[in-house]
Formats: C-alpha cells, sequence, structure tokens
C-alpha cells in the first residue's frame, strides 16, 4: 500500500495543478487515496480526504447523486472502523437513501450499504434490527447471484 499511496499522492498533485482543487476527478483520487489510508489504518487522513472529496463531489454533482453516496459510503466506513456508529448510521442511511432512489430497492449496491449498516446496528447492540437488515441483504444477493 505504501507505493500505491505515493502514487495516489503524484497523481493528486498533477491533477490539482491542471484541473484545480475542485474537479471530479480530483475528487476521484482522493477517495483512492483515502481508501489505501483506510487499508494502512490511518483512519484519520483518510477521513479528511473522503471528506474533501464529498465537498467536491456535492459541489459538482449535488447531494443526491450515486458518487456522493459512494463517497458517503466509504467516509461511514471510516467513522464504523473509528466507533463513531451514530454518525456512521447516518451516513449509511443517506447512502441507501440516495442508492435506493437512483437503483431501486433490489439492486446488489443496496445489498452491500444495507450489511454496512446492519453492521454498525450490530455493533451498537441492536441485534434484531440488524438481522433483519442483514436478511434482507441476503435476499437482494440471492436474487442476483442465485442461492449458490
Amino acid at each position: 500500500y505504501d507505493q500505491a499511496k505515493v502514487l495516489h499522492q503524484r497523481t493528486l498533485h498533477i491533477q490539482q495543478k491542471h484541473y484545480g482543487q475542485d474537479h471530479v476527478q480530483v475528487a476521484s483520487t482522493l477517495n483512492n487515496l483515502a481508501n489505501v489510508l483506510l487499508h494502512q489504518g490511518d483512519y484519520d487522513q483518510a477521513k479528511v480526504h473522503f471528506e474533501r472529496a464529498l465537498h467536491i463531489k456535492q459541489h459538482n454533482y449535488g447531494q443526491d447523486h450515486v458518487e456522493v453516496a459512494s463517497t458517503l459510503n466509504n467516509l461511514a466506513n471510516v467513522l464504523l472502523h473509528q466507533g463513531d456508529y451514530d454518525q456512521a448510521k447516518v451516513l449509511y442511511h443517506r447512502t441507501l437513501h440516495i442508492e435506493q432512489k437512483h437503483y431501486g430497492q433490489d439492486h446488489i449496491q443496496v445489498a452491500s450499504t444495507l450489511s454496512n449498516l446492519a453492521s454498525v446496528l450490530r455493533h451498537q447492540g441492536d441485534c434484531d434490527q440488524a438481522k433483519v437488515l442483514y436478511q434482507r441483504a441476503l435476499h437482494i444477493e440471492q436474487k442476483h447471484y442465485g442461492q449458490d
């Protein structure tokens, strides 16, 4: 991951110079760099980069775009790792709302977000509601991929 981090940082520098600070390509690279940082366990820096990417995407696409949902989900993943379950839950709910609006109730991406949200609920001790969401996610996945 160290080499990936260096390459994303170089790419970010070039893109910011070429496109400016608020271009969607910059947001994409910030998102990629933040994912590397997340995998390295540098949650604070990952959060900073996801937040910046989110701001750029919201500015360019609006609040309810699937690109915004993707970054909201990533930011919620960081918050989950940091133990900020309340805020992670809020962001997963926002992600789910956008995805259901754009993809419908039974899209595979909706299943992924339902599983993420269920994970937060499980950490908060709401195992009954987590189970409901896990089962809903499983149903969607089986619908797409089959029972096996």
